[in-house]
Formats: C-alpha cells, sequence, structure tokens
C-alpha cells in the first residue's frame, strides 16, 4: 500500500473498514452498515446522493454487488480525527435493475467518532476511457 502522510496502522485499519464496507453491501447486511456509516453519512455515486437512511432503507434493497476489487490505496490526508482514503476499484454491481461496471476512482472520508473510525462520506466516480 503506498501511504501519503502519517505513517502507521492508519492505513490498515481504513482499508480493513472499507473491506468491511464493501461486504456488508455485499451481503446486505444492515446491521453491519449501521455500524459503519457515520449518523451523519453521504454516499455519492453515479446514481445520485444517498444519506445513511436512504441506504439502509432504499439503495441496499436494490443493490446487487458482484465484485469490488480495490487497488492502489492512499491515505491522502490525516489527523487526530479525520482521513481521507483513496483508491481505484474493479466494481460489477447492479442497482434496481441497471448494471454498472467498470473501473471507478473512490475517495472515503473517516471521521474518528467516541475513539471509532466511522465513514463520513463516500465517493465513487467512473474512471474515464
Amino acid at each position: 500500500m503506498t501511504v501519503t502522510g502519517t505513517p502507521g496502522p492508519l492505513p490498515t485499519i481504513l482499508l480493513a473498514h472499507e473491506k468491511a464496507h464493501a461486504r456488508a453491501l455485499k451481503e446486505r447486511n444492515k446491521k453491519a452498515l449501521e455500524v459503519l456509516l457515520a449518523p451523519e453519512f453521504i454516499g455519492i455515486t453515479p446514481s445520485g446522493r444517498f444519506s445513511k437512511k436512504d441506504v439502509l432503507s432504499t439503495l441496499l434493497p436494490g443493490l446487487i454487488l458482484q465484485e469490488f476489487i480495490i487497488s492502489d490505496p492512499q491515505l491522502m490526508g490525516a489527523s487526530p480525527d479525520s482521513a481521507i482514503l483513496v483508491y481505484q476499484c474493479i466494481a460489477d454491481c447492479t442497482m434496481d435493475g441497471q448494471s454498472m461496471t467498470g473501473t471507478f476512482h473512490v475517495a472515503a472520508h473517516y471521521a474518528k467518532q467516541e475513539e471509532k473510525w466511522v465513514l463520513l462520506v463516500w465517493q465513487i466516480t467512473p474512471v474515464s476511457c
């Protein structure tokens, strides 16, 4: 893993959180997402903008995630209570019957709340050909 900024275990912790986030989406694990996502979470995808409530009640039931492979994760900025992990991913999913497959850029902004890292803002953007 390439790390820019503060060295140490933080990139490993955030990468584990991103993998858990993808696994929770794939398994449609609402309880795991409730723990991983901050109360004020915002997700930005090609399909729109989603709050935590939207993800749990609307997005999750219509999502079929077949594959989500993370590559080249980089910690772009960190402070004691905030960190941004960026990476590329290969994703294959269907959202309400619409296929979304390809390579994407992801930016994941984490905040430390009550001594736990939670996902505050998550943005996924298709890579242009």
